[in-house]
């Protein structure tokens, strides 16, 4: 084996079952694939011909993954920020204005702010998912990505949405190694029981996990309580549709016993801190866990929390469920790592193939600055990669044994183009959504990039 590249002399933090940190370690990569971690004069001398990256001062560790995505929606972003009933008011009327060509522009410039926060894979959904798929693809980010299906009240309903995601599954299985197509029904209140049954039996006979938001809003749970008379939760796990292929984004609106339930079933629920936290109800995590439900975390859409970092979002995620809990220690660093590696892995399915430096792994893993003011000193390397960095200490992305991020600067795309883009792109689709309707006329604003 002759390695492409030779990553060294960094600390690396492994992820692998023993959780082994190397200092003075290197990793080398050959093709798509891991082919060696070790001390890093021991590898140099393994393998001389490869080219190498200096990493002095920096921690090598597997790439992060997102958990709960929306990248195309970075046409949107900040417009629910402190608006109540954000979802229903703005969202769904803005996104009647959707065309493709926004899909693809939106994906390309979310899925590059998320490669440059470190993440390596974003578990996604959204309309148009042709386009999202399209826009990763080019960038070189992984994505486990569905086709939102609603049934009602959203702006993209009827059976077109349901076909639309099912044959997005059927097509793009095993078509591109960055692309895992899932299922990706919106939640329990959009989407018709009927139609749940059927994912729930598709997503089964072709071996693909399902993406959904569950008890996201206290309109949501009064529904299916008017409807079914139980809480969002126990309605879905009452027709056997949870269980460890279910990734269920927020939780937020459920009783005590449905946190039971979410255990018992394997789901796994997803916390988006600081999406949480800016709409005052924080999910209820570490609880969650401590009854033995495998809780991920992502950074939803950037219309509700602003960014699409999930290095940052990990300081958010262990401060929230400390203040919450009210106890100091919860959520301790080394479990964050965690959530967004190994456990993160294992919920899509390649818990053998990612969240961890091992050889013969994927080639997913990311660089990020440590020799900084912000982390020294460094008395504890877990506390201080959660509590001292955030994306913009992430120097290098490294997806399926490409590099696609070094020195900070994306190598898929040209970023001065992008921020052009989104600019012309999201001022033109929030026109149009104002236009068509007047209610949203307080969200327009006039003013060019070059004026502010």
């Amino acid at each position: 084996m002759n390695p492409d590249l030779l990553i060294e002399h960094a600390t690396v933090v492994t992820m692998n079952p023993d959780r082994d940190t190397l200092h003075d370690g290197s990793v080398a990569i050959s093709g798509e694939k891991i082919a060696a971690v070790g001390p890093a004069e021991a590898l140099r001398a393994q393998f001389p011909q490869a080219k190498r990256i200096d990493a002095r001062g920096k921690v090598v560790l597997p790439g992060f993954i997102n958990a709960h995505t929306h990248i195309a929606m970075s046409l949107q972003k900040g417009v629910t920020l402190a608006v109540p009933d954000g979802l229903y008011r703005v969202m769904w009327p803005v996104e009647k204005a959707l065309t493709p060509e926004d899909v693809y522009i939106g994906a390309l410039v979310g899925g590059a702010e998320a490669l440059k926060g470190g993440a390596t894979t974003v578990v996604d959904h959204y309309f148009y998912v042709e386009q999202t798929a399209k826009a990763t693809t080019e960038l070189g980010l992984r994505g486990v990505l569905g086709h939102t299906i609603m049934s009602r009240l959203g702006p993209m309903v009827g059976e077109k949405e349901l076909e639309a995601g099912i044959d997005f599954v059927r097509t793009w299985k095993g078509r591109h190694p960055l692309v895992t197509p899932w299922l990706a029904p919106h939640a329990s209140d959009t989407v018709a029981k009927e139609w749940l049954e059927k994912l729930r039996q598709v997503a089964t006979e072709e071996g693909v996990g399902i993406h959904l938001h569950l008890a996201q809003s206290p309109q949501e749970k009064a529904y299916i309580n008017e409807q079914y008379g139980v809480g969002c939760v126990e309605y879905l796990y009452n027709m056997g549709f949870l269980g460890k292929d279910v990734l269920a984004a927020h939780c937020i609106f459920i009783e005590d016993h449905e946190l039971d339930l979410l255990a018992k079933s394997g789901t796994h629920p997803l916390y988006c801190p600081m999406t949480h936290s800016l709409g005052g109800h924080p999910a209820r995590a570490w609880e969650m866990m401590q009854r033995g439900a495998s809780v991920l975390i992502g950074t939803d859409c950037v219309t509700s929390n602003n960014v699409m970092d999930i290095t940052g979002e990990l300081r958010i995620a262990g401060a929230a469920q400390k203040q919450l809990t009210r106890d100091s220690e919860v959520m301790p660093s080394a479990r964050l790592l965690e959530m967004v590696t190994v456990d993160a892995a294992a919920a899509i399915g390649m818990g053998d193939r990612l969240g961890s430096l091992i050889p013969g792994y994927l080639a997913d893993l990311i660089v990020i600055d440590f020799d900084g003011l912000n982390t020294a000193p460094a008395y504890s390397l877990t506390d201080n990669l959660v509590y001292c960095c955030n994306g913009r200490d992430v120097n290098t992305v490294i997806v399926n044994g490409k590099v696609v991020v070094q020195d900070h600067k994306l190598l898929t795309a040209d970023e001065s183009k992008l921020v052009e883009l989104i600019e012309d792109r999201g001022r033109k689709l929030i026109g149009k959504a104002v236009k068509d309707d007047a209610d949203l006329a307080w969200l327009w604003r006039s003013s060019k990039r070059s004026e502010l």
